[in-house]
């Protein structure tokens, strides 16, 4: 086992203060459940002094009415403390709730709009982690350490202070109590948990890539007869998570520990302290002086009422720190998790930028030497693509096509050679200036994603279907869209006869997304999808593919045969990649 370096420790910190902004917390919206975190504790604590007097002055049997305020006192010490703790619940998981919904939306919208080369070489389980786990990690960081920290700064300097009214040298003694175990009891933990910590962040995504799998691919794993071996990857997976988990105990029960050891010792040695400063202010000497004498010692110099309260005081403060050391546990975890929110939110694209800017009305895309591939080199192409052509490129599964396109739209980092878009319309070189870009070709990887995402539109052989209305599946793309140039769409891509025989037309709900209709279909309609975009350039990945030959060769004709397209644009540059066409169909 490794030993955390302390650089790591400050780096948890970091962490933690550069994703301040991706939450979008701000201090003051801390006041309110620091505040009603440290009446809850207060009241308590006041209920502990407030009990300790009562109990002992009940025990010299004074008349009831002389403790009338007392018992008032604790009843309703008692119920403040209960509306305290649910004001404190409140406001903290308000608050904690607030940030993970700003958290989310930094998240989707650094998904959207941010680099696709941060988030294309990750899993959907890495992806979905990020986006479910991780945000909510960072956002119970407010619950399980920023609100309990200043709780317990502000219990502890209180009941310090209010010890030191009674005896300074027992205030000496509570307060280093208190450090140890608000200091020590943390380390610990924090030390051990970022130590397991490094096992259960690749565990949690491997378990949740396992589990995805399954749920999402059975039918498929089942004929091919890896249904099982998926489930057993999925059940060691699980496995794995809870090992990782495990591994976490240990530092739990040191922190729990070092924090009961503090607080028991504390206790004593602040009743020493009282006892031999009580001996003192009488002349003698703690040898000379019995346990009886000791009693009539306090008795007769300090109130009997002043013991109870500086034996019980220690046990109510203490009750500020023990949740410490938990949140050394909760920073540490969340720290992991804003280093992966960060990398995968690095480089996001502001609210205020515009997400559908092109580099041009008529963009030239143009690819020299360029080489392909994900972990090695599948291919290298030269392509040149003036606005409007139509280029089809037939190759056999596993030869690179998609990668080409990915690559082209600038979604996956090439290994080698260019790729660059020039507007060669006459208005590129304004739009370019007021973009910030310089006239002529530029290299897309120079071009912020939200000129490359208004200038390319790649539509994959599995994009998703939402489980929505039809329309609403086809306005994803454009928002604007006219109904009249939604059934022009729909008619153009063979959609016609399908969208007017269901129940509500275009309006019809796909309750199951793309499980409610054919591969075919999902196929037309992702291409009406695109062609709705206002994109100057197409790339279409196996466009005609689960049709029949009459409608691959009706669908092809329409993107690569020259005419004018439907949609938003009747002229727009258009890349089409297929398998090769057999003598049996498709």
């Amino acid at each position: 086992m490794t030993s955390p370096n302390p650089a790591r420790a400050t780096g948890d910190v970091r962490a933690l203060l550069a994703i301040r902004r991706f939450i979008g917390l701000r201090g003051t919206e801390l006041v309110l459940p620091i505040a009603a975190g440290a009446l809850t504790l207060l009241s308590a604590l006041t209920l502990t002094v407030v009990s300790a007097w009562l109990i002992t002055k009940s025990w010299q049997m004074p008349p009831v009415l002389d403790l009338t305020v007392a018992v008032t006192a604790v009843r309703a010490l008692g119920i403040s403390r209960a509306l305290f703790r649910y004001l404190d619940r409140l406001a903290s998981h308000d608050l904690a709730l607030r940030c993970a919904e700003r958290a989310r939306v930094a998240a989707y919208r650094a998904l959207a709009l941010g680099s696709p080369a941060r988030t294309v070489r990750l899993s959907r389980g890495a992806l979905l982690t990020r986006v479910g786990a991780d945000v909510d990690m960072v956002a119970d960081v407010i619950v399980r350490a920023v609100v309990p920290t200043g709780v317990s700064v502000l219990v502890s300097a209180t009941a310090v202070f209010f010890t030191a009214l009674l005896s300074p040298a027992a205030a000496a003694v509570l307060a280093v109590g208190l450090l140890v175990a608000g200091v020590a009891a943390p380390w610990a933990t924090a030390r051990a948990t970022r130590i397991a910590e490094e096992r259960r962040g690749a565990a949690v995504e491997a378990h949740v890539t396992a589990v995805d799998r399954v749920l999402s691919d059975a039918p498929a794993l089942r004929i091919r007869g890896d249904l099982d071996p998926a489930l057993a990857a999925a059940d060691r997976a699980a496995r794995d998570l809870a090992d990782a988990d495990e591994a976490g105990a240990p530092a739990d029960a040191a922190g729990s520990a070092i924090t009961t050891l503090a607080s028991g010792f504390t206790v004593l040695f602040v009743v020493l302290t009282a006892m031999v400063g009580s001996v003192d202010a009488v002349g003698g000497g703690l040898g000379s002086v019995g346990a009886a004498d000791a009693v009539d010692i306090l008795t007769n110099v300090h109130s009997p009422q002043w013991l109870g309260v500086l034996a019980l005081l220690p046990l109510a403060a203490f009750e500020g720190v023990a949740a410490l050391p938990g949140a050394a546990v909760a920073v540490t975890r969340a720290a992991g998790a804003a280093r992966r929110l960060g990398e995968f939110t690095g480089g996001a694209v502001e609210a205020g930028q515009a997400a559908s800017e092109s580099i041009g009305e008529r963009p030239h895309l143009r690819a020299h030497g360029l080489v392909t591939g994900f972990d090695r080199d599948l291919g290298v192409w030269d392509l040149d693509l003036p606005f409007g052509a139509r280029q089809t490129i037939v190759a056999p599964s596993g030869s690179g096509k998609t990668t080409l396109l990915l690559t082209l739209a600038g979604l996956l980092p090439r290994r080698g050679g260019t790729v660059t878009l020039e507007d060669a319309g006459g208005t590129g070189h304004e739009s370019g200036h007021e973009s910030g870009l310089r006239a002529g070709p530029v290299d897309i990887d120079d071009l912020p994603p939200g000129i490359m995402r208004g200038t390319v539109t790649f539509v994959a052989e599995d994009d998703h279907i939402f489980a929505t209305s039809v329309l609403e599946n086809l306005a994803v793309g454009a928002p604007d869209a006219t109904d009249a140039e939604i059934a022009a769409v729909i008619d153009a891509v063979g959609l016609g006869d399908w969208v007017a025989a269901l129940p509500r037309g275009a309006d019809t709900l796909l309750d199951a997304g793309a499980d409610d209709i054919s591969g075919g279909q999902r196929r037309r309609l992702l291409l009406a999808r695109a062609l709705l975009t206002d994109s100057p350039i197409l790339l279409l990945d196996e466009p005609a593919e689960h049709l029949d030959d009459e409608g691959a060769d009706a669908l092809l004709e329409l993107l690569t045969g020259g005419g004018p397209l439907p949609g938003a644009r009747a002229e727009r540059t258009v890349v089409v990649v297929r398998h090769p066409r057999t003598r049996h169909g498709r």
